[in-house]
């Protein structure tokens, strides 16, 4: 009883002098460490810490219901102090004492050092400015309208669902009730990183909105490698991991993540990494059935509040994994009707909130903007992954493989349904999405395309053997898949905004090639000239380079910046589908416009359209502001 007392008086303690010297940032690192420190699953330190990350995960989305609602917000230290007396309470509870393995293994080198390196090369483009962020983002509509939900989150200090009055204006209907669990975390993170939930201007929170974007997929790289290494077990420990982690790179950095991630699917990217972890802890349960059970119910809540799209087809496997785990969850039944408890009301939310939404058929059906995968690609690594799960007997007599082979079944079955039901739409965006879903099956899965190695994966059983055999083979393997990432990694077609030298996303990202610079610039330069809050939309409307991306683009990133976008968003899409409109279509818009129109503008035609209009009708309030464009 002493030590607990104890505990919770350093809880608060802690939280309180970090605050006090402007160092909150260590305590997400301190609460992660000590849930880690109280769980008893996984080999090595990096498996405890991944398993610890996969809980906190879904505990901050049960927190985030929490934090909604009582009064300090996101406040750093009300937060810490409650996550770190909820972890001593659980001890005290539980009678553990903290303890960590000390165990490495050679995977473990090379997942942290594929995962730094990833980070590495996200983040070198954006890092420099927001501009710099701006020029990699502004290809993608959609990290605006994200941005503009972390943004709003940040201001309210908590969930939107539970400020819908106070978002008509800063949002567009709808998007108040999107699923936040993304946004909510990154500004979490952005509180404990500036010591409290005041800080910087829209530009600068936007710069770091833009970082934990780049970082969070390279976590989701780092959380696929492992996932791929767990369900693998034994045999992908050592240095037979490392061709399991070039398929993962591969296809993450050099291949298709890279448009995804520069498309703006914020809640995607953010999703894979929890829901890799899903499907390896379903694939292979923790050797602790009651550490199980949580650590399953907190993914499910966390791919819910991210992304509930993967739960459609995911939903089929937790009931195929419930029946073949049954025994564990009825003889635990406290801690399954808990989880059941606790954690169905946090996975039901975000549906349930955004239920419009989710309960139409329609919506799964809608075009959207989206790159195509690269199928030829995505073929080979299903036909590996397949291949390997049903022809070696090694597979064939393993439930963790033969659950991963209940995945990818499910997964194709769950892409070719939507392809069935959307074969109206030229780019059918929600069938894309499937196929990352897949993708992030297959990537987990990718330890078969080993197994069709014979002997590749027999590990020695002496540790010291371990660091050392099948390191030239395994490393050469691994160089090849890089290499053929680099070269065939890219799209299948061509077009502006694809890679310009002909090879891989990861490439052209990497070398900052495939970059927005005009657009961003103009972006920046609008915000930082005009005034933020005089009830005026702002058109961004240009001729030069780029003009229908600026145009369409950059009015929409200033809607948001100027936290107005409930207004503007029919102004952003009266642009398009093209900037070139006529002077008639110019001047009917003004007057029929809602709310004073501001053009920024370098086209004449506007600048025609605004006088001739004031001549007609002098009450009409609208501007021009002159711009310089490429």
């Amino acid at each position: 009883m002493r030590i607990g007392l104890v505990g919770v008086i350093a809880a608060w303690a802690v939280p309180v002098a970090t605050h006090l010297v402007g160092f909150d940032v260590v305590l997400p690192v301190l609460v992660w460490v000590g849930t880690a420190s109280l769980l008893r699953a996984g080999r090595t330190l990096l498996d405890r810490l991944m398993i610890a990350f996969a809980v906190l995960s879904g505990g901050v989305s049960l927190a985030a219901l929490l934090f909604s609602v009582w009064p300090w917000g996101l406040e750093p230290v009300p937060v810490a102090g409650t996550a770190l007396t909820t972890l001593v309470l659980i001890a005290v509870i539980t009678g553990r004492r903290p303890k960590l393995p000390a165990r490495i293994d050679p995977s473990d080198v090379v997942l942290a050092g594929a995962s730094i390196l990833a980070a590495v090369l996200v983040l070198r483009p954006l890092a420099p400015s927001p501009t710099a962020a701006l020029k990699v983002l502004a290809l993608g509509e959609d990290a605006a309208r994200h941005f503009g939900i972390y943004d709003n989150i940040y201001r309210t200090g908590g969930l939107l669902a539970f400020h819908q009055s106070e978002m008509a204006v800063p949002l567009q209907s709808g998007f108040a009730t999107y699923p936040q669990g993304a946004h909510f975390t990154f500004v979490l993170v952005n509180n404990f990183v500036h010591s409290g939930s005041s800080y910087g201007t829209p530009l600068t929170r936007l710069h770091n909105f833009a970082l934990l974007y780049g970082l969070t997929l390279a976590l989701s790289i780092a959380c696929v490698m492992w996932a791929a290494r767990w369900v693998g077990g034994q045999r992908l420990r050592g240095w037979a991991f490392l061709p399991v982690a070039a398929i993962v790179t591969g296809f993450l950095f050099f291949g298709d993540g890279i448009p995804i991630f520069t498309h703006g699917f914020v809640s995607e990217i953010a999703a894979f990494g929890p829901f890799a972890l899903l499907i390896a802890v379903l694939a292979r349960p923790l050797s602790d059935p009651r550490e199980q059970i949580v650590t399953a119910a907190a993914l499910l809540c966390t791919v819910s509040m991210t992304y509930y799209l993967f739960l459609l087809s995911t939903s089929v496997v937790v009931v195929i994994w419930a029946i073949g785990y049954r025994r564990h969850l009825l003889r635990y039944w406290r801690w399954t009707l808990g989880a059941i408890l606790v954690g169905g009301p946090v996975a039901l939310f975000a549906p349930l909130i955004n239920l419009r939404q989710a309960n139409s058929v329609t919506q799964l059906t809608r075009d959207g903007g989206v790159q195509p995968m690269n199928v030829v690609l995505l073929t080979v690594l299903l036909a590996a992954v397949l291949l390997g799960l049903v022809i070696r007997r090694t597979a064939r007599s393993s439930p963790a493989w033969r659950m991963m082979l209940v995945w990818v079944v499910t997964s194709v079955a769950y892409a070719a349904a939507l392809f069935a039901a959307t074969t109206g739409g030229a780019t059918r965006y929600y069938y894309e999405k499937s196929l990352h879903e897949l993708l992030m099956v297959l990537l987990v899965g990718a330890g078969a395309t080993v197994m069709l190695v014979p002997g590749a994966i027999r590990a020695p059983k002496r540790r010291r053997q371990r660091w050392l055999a099948g390191l030239a083979p395994s490393a050469v393997a691994a160089a090849a898949l890089l290499v053929g990432a680099i070269f065939f990694g890219g799209p299948t077609g061509h077009g502006f905004r694809y890679p310009p030298n002909g090879r891989s996303w990861g490439e052209s990202y990497a070398r900052d090639l495939n970059n927005f610079v005009a657009p961003a610039k103009a972006i920046v330069a609008t915000y930082d000239k005009l005034p933020h809050n005089d009830g005026y939309v702002t058109v961004l409307y240009v001729n030069g380079r780029y003009d229908a991306l600026t145009t369409y683009n950059g009015t929409l990133w200033l809607s948001v910046l100027y936290n107005n976008h409930g207004r503007a968003w029919r102004d952003t899409l009266w642009v398009l589908p093209t900037p070139t409109k006529s002077q008639a279509e110019l001047e009917q818009f003004i007057r029929d416009s809602p709310d004073p129109v501001r053009f920024v503008t370098n086209a004449p035609l506007v600048s025609a359209a605004v006088a001739h209009v004031r001549q007609t009708d002098p009450s009409v309030r609208v501007e021009v502001v002159p711009i310089t464009y490429p």
